[in-house]
């Protein structure tokens, strides 16, 4: 059965309203090279674990780019039969609300099977498009066929010690030579880090 138009409406106001990102953001080790990327043409597809921080920093992209509107999370259980003809609904629903717009933002959008087709339609079309996702073998089998020289990859790992570190106690690295205290204050920041995740 095909999603209704006001459905996804819907769905996109829900997703607008609850969407934020935490009051504390953490820069991550990837987002220069993602900063790089928004101006490439190219498909930009972040794969990881889940909880890794793909879909904040998807959102942390989107908020500082001009074109913002375009988002959608295909994580929502309204959207069970969701079919690749619908996709066609959801742009023309993007359309009207809110103006044409030329860079598209997919969070979980694995969960559709054929979705690549309509990706790739949107990027024969001059758009640029950013796409998450946590199945990287269903992500390089989906690509590798339909997509092939058409995204750039960027793996996005859970929180690293560095990037805590830097949080935390940004200066703690930049000494050539540690003292014992300097040691074991790196050491407590470890066990700190293994403690939260």
């Amino acid at each position: 059965m095909p999603i209704a138009a006001e459905l996804l409406k819907l769905i996109i106001a829900d997703q607008r309203e609850t969407e934020q990102l935490p009051s504390e953001y953490y820069h991550r080790d990837v987002e220069a090279k993602l900063n790089e990327l928004t101006t490439n043409k190219e498909i930009i597809v972040m794969t990881g674990i889940r909880r890794s921080g793909k879909s904040v920093l998807l959102q942390q992209i989107r908020h500082q780019a001009k074109e913002q509107d375009y988002y959608f999370n295909f994580e929502d259980e309204r959207l069970a039969t969701f079919a690749v003809e619908d996709f066609q609904k959801l742009y023309e629903v993007f359309i009207e609300l809110f103006g044409v717009q030329k860079t598209f933002y997919f969070d979980e959008i694995q969960n559709i099977p054929g979705w690549e087709q309509f990706v790739r339609r949107l990027y024969n079309a001059n758009n640029k498009i950013y796409l998450t996702g946590s199945n990287a073998t269903l992500f390089s089998e989906e690509l590798g066929t339909r997509l092939t020289g058409r995204y750039i990859p960027v793996r996005v790992y859970p929180f690293s010690f560095h990037e805590f570190s830097y949080y935390k106690e940004p200066e703690i690295f930049e000494k050539k030579n540690y003292s014992t205290i300097q040691v074991g204050e790196i050491k407590k920041l470890f066990s700190e880090y293994c403690r939260l995740g």
